[in-house]
């Protein structure tokens, strides 16, 4: 939306301090960069991966929604059996990056314009954010049910279907071609087509690199553990050496160990593998051994090992950033806080394993109980600044907390006085005891679209009662009934 249409959007209520918009300036090329290294985790699933095509020169009005660098396409063909089929990979793909704190949807199809309409607007009609896996053959129904938006259409045309009453992609096709081309020419055709996979359109997708791993092969088996380390040890300088040369860096290294096990195995070899995630990516030989001698705490070398493997994963081109030659300003010392908390995190992630340490990650959902989700630290996120070149509206300086840090585990009902229908509360008693509220912020509104499966319409109003607490109360808009939700600290 236009920037002045969201400033009204986020306007605060009448009586209250803004809390400061942060504009950030679209940079698509950054963008662009910052997709291109995530394919080296989609290579973990299949080989064939492909960016969207590059924005051409047309107007920006009637550009393609599909050159945006949002999305990655993937080749998946052949690939499914390695993980139980075709659901099974498009699960373990969005777990891997949800784990790495990206919010993402996969959707699987038959066309890549099929899987890209999915992936973008089924979330128009109601379904959940978890992989969507169309059966062969169903490629056109499914985007029968979704608006027209999932065609990747030009946006003037997205406007003149909507003002003639055509809010459905399946509503679209029903009309005929003919006159769908005289009104709005060959290439809406074209892109409907497309949509729906009746286009031919293959993948340019980028070249695999070869991988970064160290191995040793024993010609006798090896049980001791001192010797064993110190061959892991020589394997993580050489993957440090081979990401040095590459000009690369990982955001995780993998340990893999093959042993001989016992007669019960009818001859086949023992395996054993533990990753160790970083905080931010990097090459360094001291770090890596650090950080792999701190996972292997957790394992026990097994007896008769033959084979010892390191591989570097998620192997990307390191970001560049201009560094000052005083480091005296509050960014630099800020990065500096950063990179020490990310190195302390990266620590106990090896010590304690990948899920024992989390972060908090903000959602995209206007449900306050919804809308921070707890991941796991390893991995992009933490060490992170995706925000530095940013400038806000606000005048600097901290702004008093439109919402509490911490929510009640669950609302929990209260019984309200107020002075008018529709009114804030005056009085509330809450653990027992009445309270008299001696001022009130609000109400500010969360509701729910109509196309969600869960209902939510809320007023909610942040009160100071007379022992100087603040609480984060709302009322259940239809129902009139008040709860307690988070309490201000």
């Amino acid at each position: 939306m236009p920037l002045a249409e969201a400033r009204a959007v986020l306007s605060p209520p009448v009586g209250e301090e803004s809390g400061g918009l942060e504009v950030i300036e679209a940079n698509p090329g950054r963008d662009r960069e910052m997709l291109a290294r995530q394919c080296g985790w989609a290579w973990r699933f299949t080989p064939r991966v492909a960016l969207p095509p590059p924005e051409g020169q047309d107007n920006p009005a009637n550009s393609d929604p599909r050159t945006r660098p949002e999305s990655l396409l993937a080749n998946i063909t052949g690939c499914g059996h390695l993980f139980g089929g075709d659901h099974g990979l498009a699960v373990a793909m969005q777990e891997d990056w949800l784990g790495r704190g990206y919010r993402v949807r996969v959707a699987v199809a038959g066309s890549p314009g099929t899987a890209w309409a999915i992936a973008h607007a089924a979330h128009w009609t109601g379904q959940p954010a978890v992989p969507l896996v169309v059966t062969p053959g169903r490629d056109e129904q499914w985007v029968q049910r979704l608006p027209i938006e999932a065609l990747a259409l030009e946006a003037g045309v997205v406007r003149a279907l909507r003002e003639l009453g055509v809010n459905r992609a399946g509503r679209l096709l029903e009309l005929p071609a003919p006159e769908v081309k005289r009104r709005f020419g060959d290439e809406t055709l074209w892109r409907i087509d497309r949509a729906i996979g009746r286009v031919d359109e293959p993948l340019d997708c980028l070249p695999m690199p070869d991988p970064v791993v160290a191995r040793r092969v024993f010609e006798q088996p090896v049980s001791r553990g001192d010797w064993l380390e110190q061959v892991l040890q020589e394997l993580v300088v050489e993957v440090s050496e081979g990401l040095r040369r590459r000009g690369r860096v990982a955001w995780r290294l993998v340990c893999r160990v093959c042993h001989e096990v016992g007669q019960e195995s009818r001859g086949q070899p023992g395996r054993m593998e533990w990753a160790t995630g970083l905080v931010e990516p990097g090459w360094k030989a001291d770090r890596l051994w650090g950080l792999v001698r701190l996972g292997m705490e957790r394992h026990r070398w097994p007896r008769q090992v033959t084979r010892l493997e390191v591989e570097a994963e998620g192997v990307v081109v390191p970001e560049r950033s201009q560094e000052t030659l005083f480091d005296v300003d509050a960014e630099a010392a800020c990065q500096r806080m950063t990179r020490g908390l990310a190195n302390l995190v990266e620590r106990l992630v090896s010590r304690l394993g990948r899920h024992a340490v989390t972060r908090p990650v903000l959602c995209d959902d206007v449900i306050p109980e919804s809308a921070v989700e707890l991941r796991s630290a390893a991995g992009p996120g933490l060490g992170e600044s995706p925000h530095r070149s940013a400038s806000t509206t606000s005048g600097g300086g901290m702004k008093p907390a439109r919402r509490p840090l911490r929510l009640i585990d669950g609302p929990r009902a209260i019984e309200v006085m107020v002075a008018a229908p529709q009114g804030p509360p005056v009085r509330f008693e809450w653990e027992g005891r009445a309270h008299r509220v001696l001022q009130h912020w609000g109400p500010e509104r969360i509701e729910t679209g109509w196309w969600t499966d869960r209902q939510v319409a809320r007023d909610y109003y942040r009160v100071e009662i007379d022992t100087g607490e603040w609480y984060w109360v709302f009322r259940r808009l239809g129902e009139e009934d008040w709860f307690v939700h988070g309490v201000f600290e």
